[in-house]
């Protein structure tokens, strides 16, 4: 079996969902690191502007589970240059979520052992319940997105298997929770339960398994160049000015806010 992979790979959702939107760009983000060249069309004003909105009210939601004052951090928010930001902040403040209790673990990281290799969950808010473990996760899209688009995520996969073999009791179920800013009252809730979780499983194990075996030639570029239009990596693959596609918006933005927040994660907060 051919592994490119350097040893001590950690597999992510955000990894993975880039290997099944376009192996090139996992080849090039991932293994080869490569630097991105200077912002192309697509990845302008918008695009950015909602990573960092999206990464601040990650961090803000973070800082009133650890206790700070909720009132320094509505003013925080109010004074952050993106107005949505405050406007998100206090859609979650009225929201179900913003209930403290002592089983949570905000901005929370699991990692299990899938057949031999390493897959790691990172929880924007982990909740352990005696019968439940519940999963939430904030969005802040500018459009709600399809129940069927959420339920096929490889990030619905990843965090309810590792919640699930990380906190092995066979009486829990797994609720997973996308909650949105600019649509407070809509959540998103999904329960998973054993028969869903074996399956996730089992398309995990495949997906990291194809990874794993593939030779360096065959991370080929998305034959559907929709994918390409808000990918860093254009410019490598001549395909700048790609058309502008939601679903190739949605998962290179939740790829960019992961990686964004996994930079901010060691600055000090406000």
């Amino acid at each position: 079996m051919t592994d490119i992979l350097p040893a001590g790979f950690v597999f992510h959702q955000s990894n993975l969902q880039a290997f099944k939107t376009c192996r090139f760009s996992f080849l090039l983000r991932y293994i080869r690191k490569f630097p991105w060249p200077a912002p192309l069309a697509a990845r302008t004003s918008t695009f950015e502007q909602d990573l960092v909105a999206g990464s601040t009210l990650h961090s803000l939601i973070h800082q009133y589970f650890l206790g700070i004052d909720p009132e320094l951090l509505v003013s925080s928010a109010a004074n952050f240059p993106d107005a949505r930001v405050s406007v998100w902040f206090n859609n979650f403040l009225a929201s179900q979520y913003a209930t403290l209790t002592s089983n949570q673990f905000p901005e929370h990281s699991l990692q299990i052992t899938l057949d031999g290799s390493l897959l790691l969950a990172k929880f924007d808010l982990l909740t352990l319940n005696v019968d439940t473990i519940q999963i939430c996760d904030w969005k802040s899209s500018r459009v709600i997105p399809k129940r069927q688009f959420l339920q096929d995520r490889i990030q619905t996969m990843v965090y309810s298997l590792v919640a699930a073999r990380a906190h092995p009791l066979p009486s829990r179920s797994i609720t997973m929770h996308y909650w949105e800013a600019g649509f407070p009252d809509q959540p998103i809730i999904f329960t998973i339960e054993a028969a869903q979780l074996q399956r996730y499983e089992e398309t995990l194990t495949d997906l990291i398994t194809c990874i794993r075996s593939l030779p360096v030639e065959q991370f080929e570029r998305t034959t559907d160049r929709k994918k390409c239009s808000y990918c860093e990596y254009q410019s490598y693959c001549a395909r700048s000015g790609s058309t502008k596609d939601e679903e190739s918006f949605n998962n290179w933005f939740e790829i960019g806010l992961s990686e964004l927040q996994g930079q901010t994660k060691e600055q000090t907060e406000f």
